[in-house]
């Protein structure tokens, strides 16, 4: 009877529209799932944070956020239901009845609102659009209001439609060609909504979960976790090809080298995958399936067979096909391995000096290589000797090592990349949830590496590379470069597995990975000065203007960072190779990026970007478009003519027009001439082999 009651109080609760058996629902053991990862952050997160309501708060609008960025689908009435979970999210994940009934029925709704927008959005794109009129469409409606009827989210989408379809008009579509690639974005979207399942919905909702602790805990369903893995280790274990969708069909974009496809000489660019099989089983049709379940049938065990069922991409026909058998193997991803280069400064005099450039997009480790024993595993900082090894062949003057773009990875290759070029000592502080302290050293007093050192970093420079910089810098072994500053990013994940913890919470044996992982934040690293990089990162030596100056990237910037604090420093030495130079390093940079043209364009885009971000509206009126089109093409036209002046005098066409100019790097170029600098600066003015000072 007390059931029966509660059961009727709960469906009142829940409003009608949100109760529909055609909808999506949780898979079985997907409500365990989420008592599991709700019980893990409780127990495990740095923050110490509980599931509150508060917690629950954040989750339902990191959801939302999630689902409808822009707020072009959802009515300002469908917020209003959902605001009653706000204060019972958290009582589904740790309640003795736990459930994630909550997350699906919000799903169903947007869902719905998909449909209904994207039928609108078809019927719109048959109209003969006025361009003549003064209207003009929000571009940012992540902070405005939520339409309040229908008829206003009608009209926001006639304004989005008649936007996108002067964009293609504008690029020199005619009308229906326009309707037709308009057409075709929304049968793809409103495909990609129909292939929702329950674990994408489930995916969505338990990162929403995770991130209302801080943005870099995440839930990863099984497919995100493989692929993370991959990431990591740069190898996986399959055919060695890059896939994509389109239209029905899987595409192979390219093949890598050294795989199996492409040792095969039968697998091509723009092959269509239509079905895929197992040895001897039946192939699976994989026509109009998600790229993420075909890449999971075509990925597996090295040694195993797997035939690929392909229209070859010089088929006139669909009908004519082949199979390609292939066995799978290790294919080693190299596209984002360190790699080197030699940059050369000519001096006044004519002398010609020789630096070198080690790129390392991230900090890569191959650990499951490493534990079997493999000798040719994966890692950074193994990539990297090799590089310094060939460019003290060529005898550079110094190196550069670039960290743009690095947004971390192993912390451990962190420590050993800076082993290179230190004798030894402690590189990080990691501090637990607990305030328990661990120092991360480096103990071979070898210093594989002991002249010039210059590191470049920029914004999005996160996490390992932090840790890296900011160890050369508190070491004054280098100098630092870059953006105003480093991405912010000062704390330090686990991946768990969660499979083994779920079949041991329900006891039962499951056949496959069902689980996936949640990326939970455990600690807090400080840099040997006490100074945690977290929300304030790496402040560099030397400050460049820089591209993304005018966007908000940092981590202080993302939803729920944790804060920045400080500790005790680290006992360490201190090189002396920096301060006492940096002045006069500083000042003849700053007189070059004065008189540097593509730094001042860099200030005039900044203001320009300031101007549209306050208005947060463009025209729909084609003629003003047209307006600020030519001015733009006249801007480009200038400065074009200008770097052709500059980088190519010598390149016209045979009418006398200019030629396109490949704009050089002008921000590593800056960084060399700092790097020349530096090494001429410091010349004989210390000793490496000299026993550096403690600090």
């Amino acid at each position: 009877m007390r059931f029966s009651i509660m059961l009727a109080m709960l469906m009142v609760l829940i409003p009608s529209w949100l109760r529909a058996d055609s909808n999506l629902t949780a898979k079985e053991h997907q409500p365990e799932l989420a008592k599991l990862v709700a019980s893990y952050l409780t127990y495990y997160h740095y923050s110490k944070a509980m599931v509150d309501d508060e917690v629950a708060q954040r989750t339902l609008d990191l959801y939302l956020q999630s689902l409808d960025y822009n707020r072009m689908f959802f009515l300002a009435e469908d917020i209003k239901s959902f605001q009653t979970f706000a204060t019972t999210l958290d009582d589904d994940l740790r309640g003795a009845r736990y459930q994630i009934d909550k997350p699906f029925l919000i799903f169903n709704r947007f869902k719905k609102r998909v449909d209904e927008r994207l039928a609108l959005a078809m019927k719109l794109v048959e109209k003969d659009f006025d361009y003549t009129l003064d209207e003009s469409v929000v571009v940012d409606r992540s902070e405005e209001p939520w339409a309040e009827t229908t008829a206003e989210l009608d009209e926001l989408w006639r304004l989005r439609v008649k936007d996108q379809a002067l964009r293609f008009r504008l690029s020199g579509k005619t009308d229906e060609e326009a309707r037709d690639l308009l057409r075709k974005r929304y049968e793809r979207l409103q495909k990609d909504f129909d292939e929702f399942d329950a674990t994408d919905v489930l995916e969505r909702y338990l990162s929403a979960v995770a991130q209302s602790f801080d943005p870099h805990s995440l839930y990863l369903k099984p497919a995100t976790k493989d692929n993370f893995d991959i990431d990591m280790g740069h190898s996986l274990e399959g055919i060695g090809a890059t896939l994509r969708r389109e239209g029905e069909y899987t595409i192979v974009v390219d093949l890598i080298a050294g795989g199996p496809a492409s040792l095969s000489g039968d697998v091509k660019p723009n092959d269509k995958i239509f079905a895929v099989g197992q040895g001897s089983e039946e192939p699976v049709d994989v026509v109009d399936m998600r790229i993420d379940r075909v890449v999971k049938l075509i990925r597996g065990p090295k040694g195993t067979e797997v035939k690929l069922h392909i229209i070859p991409a010089d088929s006139v026909s669909n009908s004519e096909t082949k199979v390609v058998s292939l066995t799978r193997d290790r294919v080693m991803i190299t596209s984002d391995d360190a790699s080197s280069s030699i940059e050369e400064v000519t001096t006044g005099d004519g002398t010609v000096h020789k630096y070198g450039v080690i790129k390392v997009p991230s900090f890569y480790l191959d650990t499951q290589a490493r534990y079997n024993g493999d000798p040719e595993y994966k890692s950074t900082t193994r990539d990297v000797r090799k590089l310094i090894a060939d460019l003290e062949e060529a005898r550079v003057e110094g190196i550069l090592i670039d960290l743009r773009d690095n947004s971390g990875g192993s912390l451990d290759e962190s420590v050993e990349l800076t082993g290179l070029f230190i004798k030894d000592g402690p590189v990080v502080q990691i501090r637990n949830r607990s305030g328990q302290l661990r120092v991360l050293e480096d103990t071979d007093e070898a210093m594989v590496y002991d002249g010039p050192l210059v590191v470049l970093t920029n914004v999005f420079s996160a996490s390992a590379s932090e840790i890296f910089a900011g160890a050369i810098q508190d070491y004054g072994r280098g100098l630092v470069i870059g953006d105003s500053a480093t991405h912010g990013k000062g704390t330090v994940q686990n991946l768990i597995d969660l499979d083994r913890s779920l079949e041991e919470y329900i006891k039962e044996n499951l056949e496959e990975s069902t689980a996936g992982a949640l990326k939970l934040t455990t600690h807090k690293f400080y840099r040997i000065s006490g100074s945690s990089t977290q929300n304030r990162g790496v402040v560099p030596d030397v400050v460049l203007p820089s591209p993304y100056d005018r966007y908000e990237f940092g981590e202080e910037h993302l939803d729920y960072a944790m804060a920045w604090d400080e500790i005790e420093g680290a006992a360490h030495t201190d090189y002396g190779r920096v301060n006492p130079f940096l002045d006069a390093i500083r000042q003849k940079s700053e007189q070059r990026v004065s008189k540097e043209p593509e730094f001042q364009y860099l200030n005039d885009d900044y203001q320009a970007w300031l101007k549209r971000k306050r208005e947060n509206r463009i025209s729909l009126n084609e003629s003003k478009r047209r307006a600020e089109i030519d001015e733009a093409d006249q801007r480009d036209a200038t400065r074009k003519a200008a770097r052709k002046a500059r980088y190519a005098p010598q390149k016209t066409d045979v009418e006398g027009n200019l030629d396109d100019v490949d704009l050089p790097d002008f921000v590593l170029k800056e960084a060399i001439q700092v790097l020349n600098d530096y090494t001429n600066i410091t010349k004989g003015k210390f000793i490496a082999s000299n026993e550096p000072a403690k600090k």
